[in-house]
């Protein structure tokens, strides 16, 4: 009984063990499938898929056996590698905080290129949000001289209402003035006739008189007839006395008019002053306001202009500051012929890719040489020049026989045709301007120079070979060996640079140097 009870339990471990192997073959296979999906989607340039995919062989990948756990854990380094390069284009914070968890969750996925990519884009994200502040700030300050341009208008609309109010005001001032004049001529008007009327009434008591006195005999008999003439000179100066009195009258009443408009015309001037104060607290506040704001306008323009790093000629060959050159200026109109002249080398770029069939590897070679330009202080302009040479560098290729492309093992005479490619590029570049030429038959000829003279096809050594080919023979390595090929893995970034850096006799030093400041 105790024999059996041994052999149940033995019988159980072995069980246990078998179906343990079974379940992380499985697992394997399943890890497996996972790696080869996401390996397919990075070939296919379809860095979300690959991601997912990875993350999925990662979650599976304790149960598999070891050699799947380190493949998983290279083409993870890869592929993170990747989606943290297109985070640090969009500054997707929510895929950039996913990708943190899934790091701290798996830390051997981590690598130097990683950290380095969180590090840059942990610092683009702080640069952003700088940049938003002083965005908000601007839109601040423009919406606070919006403010003042209205305030500005509506003192100058009050300006004005107060201008055309003082005009109705002194007009009138004018017509009352005018009124007045009217009335003084009025009242001296009829002091002259009461004056007359006097004179009159003066010569009537004469004539009287004289009559009484002439007619002195003849009293008794004129008796009569003189007291009614005497009743009648007593009517008439009644009559001339209520004249007098009417007139006084009238001259009291001229003079009460009088001092009614020089009264309004006093209190017209008075609010005439006001007005005027008015107008000077207007002028001293638009004064003050446009004060204030040339200060904050003023205040908001600084360090407009900075001290750069020394411009290069592009069809220079030394990086020293000491052998720089003036740069060449680029208008408008040569910035426009580079865009055009960009675009026509983009569909020769993606015939040679075509023919060589060598995926995007025009357009990775001159996004690359257009990088290191700018890191190593060329202009835009000449970096933009050196783009446009790098994305057709390869332009002989289109005249090489198309059969030596499916053929595995050259032959000595085909690889010597295949070298030849430097020196038939030139026919295919016949649409480049006659500026431009020299930077582009550099790029053409002397991309397979090597810094010890052992290149092809003239043998160039050190500061012979131009810039633009040093920085597509550095360019065209590292893009070649960091792509995965049918005979071979790509490598990752410090693979790749230590590989440039054990062969100076190659490579630029210093572009290797700046190479692996940007990548």
């Amino acid at each position: 009984m105790l024999l059996d009870k041994y052999k149940r339990i033995i019988a159980a471990f072995i069980f246990a063990f078998v179906a343990a192997g079974a379940f992380a073959a499985d697992t394997s296979s399943l890890v497996k499938k996972q790696l080869e999906a996401a390996e397919d989607a990075m070939e296919n340039d379809d860095i979300e898929t690959a991601y997912k995919k990875v993350n999925g062989a990662l979650q599976m990948m304790n149960d598999a056996e070891p050699n799947v756990k380190s493949a998983v854990i290279t083409d993870a380094k890869l592929i993170y590698a990747q989606k943290l390069e297109g985070i640090l284009e969009t500054l997707d914070g929510v895929a950039f905080s996913e990708i943190k968890v899934m790091l701290e969750k798996y830390p051997n996925v981590k690598s130097t290129k990683i950290e380095k990519l969180l590090a840059q884009i942990e610092e683009k994200q702080k640069v952003e949000a700088e940049n938003q502040r002083k965005a908000e700030l601007a839109a601040s300050e423009a919406a606070a001289q919006k403010r003042h341009n209205e305030e500005q208008a509506s003192i100058k609309q009050q300006t004005q209402a107060l201008e055309k109010q003082n005009e109705a005001l002194t007009k009138q001032h004018e017509a009352m003035e005018k009124q007045a004049e009217s009335n003084a001529e009025l009242a001296e008007s009829m002091k002259t006739q009461a004056e007359e009327l006097a004179k009159s009434n003066e010569n009537s008591e004469k004539n009287l008189k004289a009559i009484q006195e002439g007619f002195a005999g003849m009293q008794d008999s004129m008796t009569d007839q003189a007291e009614a003439l005497k009743q009648s000179s007593k009517a008439q100066a009644k009559s001339t006395t209520i004249m007098v009195f009417s007139i006084v009258g009238i001259a009291i009443l001229i003079l009460i008019i009088v001092l009614v408009v020089i009264v309004i015309a006093r209190r017209s001037m008075k609010l005439q002053a006001e007005r005027q104060e008015q107008y000077m607290q207007a002028f001293r506040l638009i004064a003050e306001n446009t004060s204030n704001t040339n200060r904050i306008m003023l205040g908001g323009a600084t360090d407009l202009y900075g001290q750069g790093a020394p411009l290069k000629l592009a069809g220079t060959s030394s990086w020293a500051p000491a052998a720089a050159l003036p740069d060449v200026t680029f208008t408008p109109e040569d910035e426009e012929e580079l865009k055009q002249l960009a675009v026509k080398c983009e569909e020769i770029g993606a015939q040679i890719d075509q023919v060589t069939n060598r995926k995007n590897n025009s357009k990775n070679v001159s996004e690359l040489v257009y990088k290191l330009s700018m890191q190593l202080g060329l202009s835009q302009g000449n970096s933009m020049l050196n783009f446009c040479a790098a994305m057709i560098y390869d332009a002989g290729f289109l005249g090489v026989d198309p059969a030596i492309w499916e053929t595995e093992t050259l032959t000595d005479e085909q690889k010597e045709e295949m070298h030849n490619h430097v020196n038939i590029a030139e026919k295919y570049l016949d649409f480049v301007p006659k500026k431009y030429w020299e930077v582009f038959d550099d790029a053409s000829k002397k991309h397979h120079e090597n810094m010890d003279g052992s290149g092809y096809p003239n043998g160039l050594k050190g500061d012979e070979i131009p810039q633009i080919a040093r920085l597509i023979r550095v360019a065209e390595t590292y893009v070649s060996m960091s792509s995965r090929r049918n005979y071979r893995q790509a490598m990752d970034k410090e693979t790749a640079i230590e590989k440039l850096r054990e062969q100076p006799g190659f490579y630029d030093a210093a572009v290797v140097d700046t190479l692996d400041q940007i990548v």
